[in-house]
């Protein structure tokens, strides 16, 4: 199994929080780049097993830490992206992700 790519400075981290919640939610699958640096890992989804809650509070722990972000993760921002995206079964895909603001 390859390396994995750093939280740390990362701009998936930092940026847009309904990306990562998301990905969390339902995984990434492909190819992405971080810090100049190319990965092709997977990272399955944990929404059916974690509460929006859970969620919420991960995804703020990991903004705070690794990206800087200020401003907690909602359980309700987790709760508003669960329902939208309700009937999905597959991974994100990095193209699908940067379509979105």
């Amino acid at each position: 199994m390859g390396e994995a790519p750093p939280l740390e400075g990362s701009s998936w981290v930092a940026g847009a929080e309904s990306r990562t919640i998301k990905i969390v939610l339902h995984g990434l699958r492909g190819t992405i780049e971080v810090r100049s640096k190319t990965y092709n890992q997977e990272m399955p989804g944990f929404g059916p097993i974690l509460t929006d809650a859970d969620i919420a509070s991960l995804l703020s722990y990991v903004r705070r830490r690794f990206g800087g972000a200020s401003t907690p993760t909602s359980e309700a921002a987790v709760s508003l992206i669960r329902a939208a995206n309700r009937g999905r079964m597959d991974y994100w895909t990095v193209d699908e992700l940067i379509k979105e603001p």
